[in-house]
């Protein structure tokens, strides 16, 4: 048979057959996913995660609504925001700050330097640091309060732990 440098039709042919067999080798049982199919996983963790994201952040929204229509500070899984709107806490948090609090689990055991948010008995949220840890007249553990402004004086009236909101956790950092 005579060699040439051309590729004949049947080796083409043959070549041709090899190629397909192990296409349907691949994409049969046991062989490895094809890239497309790769895609499409992909795309769809990428729909489910969007839309868990978005599902969370409908009902926060929701949550938040109801609790503000009930008169209560909204708060997830017992943490709340809240925005410093005075100067009495400067220099610890200026005017602006957001403040991120927990509810307090047990109001009866806050200490000396613990900050904490609460109702004043004019009905107002304020947040101060407790500088006493008093015992009333009826045998009750109250707090005094003062905001860290040095201008600032002890809060007249003493804070009961049944007005606590919250206790301080942080500052979040927004400049």
């Amino acid at each position: 048979m005579l060699q040439t440098k051309f590729t004949t039709q049947e080796q083409i042919e043959a070549m041709r057959k090899e190629i397909m067999a192990e296409k349907e080798r691949q994409s049969g049982r046991g062989g490895k996913r094809s890239p497309g199919r790769n895609k499409l996983v992909f795309k769809i963790f990428g729909w489910i995660a969007f839309l868990s994201v978005v599902l969370s952040l409908t009902t926060a929204i929701v949550y938040v609504n109801i609790a503000k229509t009930r008169g209560e500070i909204p708060g997830i899984l017992g943490f709340h925001l809240f925005v410093v709107e005075s100067g009495s806490m400067e220099p610890t948090f200026n005017i602006g700050s957001v403040i991120l609090c927990r509810k307090a689990k047990n109001p009866d055991n806050l200490k000396t330097n613990d900050v904490v948010t609460f109702k004043n008995l004019s009905g107002y949220i304020v947040t101060h640091r407790i500088v006493e840890v008093v015992t009333d007249e009826n045998r009750g553990i109250a707090y005094r309060t003062k905001g860290d402004n040095p201008r600032n004086s002890t809060d007249r009236e003493l804070l009961t732990p049944d007005r606590v909101l919250a206790v301080f956790i942080g500052k979040i950092p927004l400049t």
